[in-house]
């Protein structure tokens, strides 16, 4: 964990025209001001609970639900975001939460709680003399995760190398549907532990706890979080995926929700891209490319039109109101591979792309109005195409379902047919051999070639 909040204001300020106007020309000609602070981690989690390989994803949970133990989704009452899900090549996705954590012995110091006096003012002494902040001192080797959701195999033991996760969109829409619930009868109340007496909130019904996992070896995951009952034991086990798909010869490095329609999501990966409907299988899939892609991004104005980066430098422009089976244009960018694209909406009349490439260099383009601009009616278009989608892909289920597996009626015993003996094959063949001729002669006789009377050199 880190803290910024302390260069929070040059964040915000830095190359302003009116920050530099307000600075004194010592100010400006600082070396110290011009140089870029180092900031210093404020907490890191336990070596022995975090993930034994690398990081590959980390997603920061809305303010509006929080997870609780088992994968429980809980109202958050803070309205701060305060859990975040990380993604590993250990094959485990982990949630963690950053505040206090309640102890058998009390709180344990940190963020969110008090602390003792005499380790207050400690804290307090050996900040100013750190560049260390001591926000998430609690946290500092000792944060360990609350939840943990291995991404199993659907056949044998091991678990998919994860390394890009996503979560539904529609968890940012819980708190209208909590304010909703509160005004009747809702399942939002805290009831009282009678053991302790304490309050603790109750489950939130009706919110979608199934994330997609992008894998490394190319199998795009569809699992729950939640905890489930195992129906032999009884007791709670992590949940078995929905599906897994082997989708892509190669890590897939994105996946990203449509910003029109929160149950599309598009999955990018080798030398392909795929567009799923969430709970469904694929409903595009693209030809293998000669290049392999690298990153990816839907358009923040159009829904049917997104940019896919290439190894090769080059930006794949796709619009699937032109055209679904290969990209609407090519630009070059670098020479090096595209590593990150992040469209931003400046106003109605400006999009921004930024776009990463692998030698650190960072380009800003700008869209044309023709990518900007949606044509009338095209939101709702795009709905229909993916449900046209939808519907063919359910009719070909549906037609191989019911499609006989013998269609040429019962079988019937085979009759051992007798082997021919030499003389017998060769008078066979002759009789082929004189019907092709046969065939030759009346082809070549259409064609002006041969006249009706030329004779045909059978074999006798």
């Amino acid at each position: 964990m880190w803290d910024i909040s302390a260069h929070e204001a040059r964040l915000k300020n830095h190359k302003s025209n009116g920050a530099r106007a307000n600075k004194t020309r010592s100010d400006i000609f600082d070396v110290e001001y011009q140089r870029s602070p180092i900031v210093h981690y404020a907490g890191v989690s336990s070596i022995e609970s975090s993930h034994k390989m690398a990081i590959m994803d980390l997603h920061w949970l809305p303010d509006t639900l929080e997870v609780a133990r088992l994968g429980v989704p809980v109202e958050n009452k803070t309205a701060t975001s305060c859990q975040l899900i990380t993604a590993g090549v250990d094959g485990n996705v982990m949630f963690w939460d950053i505040r206090l954590q309640k102890t058998s012995t009390g709180p344990t110091p940190g963020f969110g709680g008090a602390l003792p006096g005499g380790k207050k003012e400690k804290e307090a002494a050996n900040e100013q003399f750190s560049s260390i902040p001591s926000t998430f001192s609690h946290l500092d080797l000792q944060w360990k995760p609350i939840n943990v959701v291995p991404l199993s195999k659907l056949t044998g033991p091991g678990l998919h190398p994860g390394v890009t996760i996503s979560i539904g969109q529609e968890l940012k829409n819980v708190k209208g549907k909590m304010q909703t619930l509160l005004k009747g009868n809702p399942p939002l109340i805290h009831r009282s532990n009678s053991s302790t007496g304490r309050q603790r909130p109750v489950e939130v019904e009706g919110v979608n706890t199934k994330f997609f996992a992008g894998t490394e070896d190319g199998f795009l995951i569809y699992t729950d979080w939640k905890a489930e009952k195992d129906p032999e034991s009884g007791k709670l086990v992590s949940s078995k995926p929905v599906y897994a798909i082997s989708s892509h010869a190669g890590p897939i490095h994105c996946l990203l929700r449509s910003p029109f329609y929160n149950y599309i999501i598009m999955s990018v990966g080798g030398w392909s891209l795929s567009i799923w409907k969430e709970g469904e299988s694929e409903i595009l899939q693209t030809s293998r490319s000669p290049v392999k892609f690298t990153a990816a991004c839907w358009s923040p104005t159009r829904p049917g039109v997104f940019f896919i980066g290439r190894e090769d430098g080059n930006i794949d422009v796709w619009d699937l109101m032109d055209r679904s089976h290969e990209p609407s244009m090519t630009q070059n960018i670098s020479s090096s591979a595209i590593t990150s694209l992040v469209p931003y909406r400046v106003s109605a009349k400006q999009v921004l792309l930024g776009v990463g490439d692998d030698f650190g260099t960072l380009h800003i383009l700008e869209l044309p109005w023709s990518l900007r601009q949606p044509s009338p009616n095209e939101t709702v278009n795009m709905a229909s195409y993916f449900e046209r989608e939808c519907s063919r892909i359910d009719y070909y289920k549906e037609r191989e379902a019911n499609r006989p597996t013998n269609v040429s009626g019962p079988s019937e015993p085979a009759i051992p047919m007798a082997l021919e003996t030499d003389e017998e094959e060769e008078e066979r063949l002759k009789k082929s051999f004189n019907s092709y001729l046969t065939m030759e002669k009346d082809f070549l006789v259409k064609l002006g070639l041969k006249r009706d009377d030329d004779p045909v050199a059978l074999i006798h």
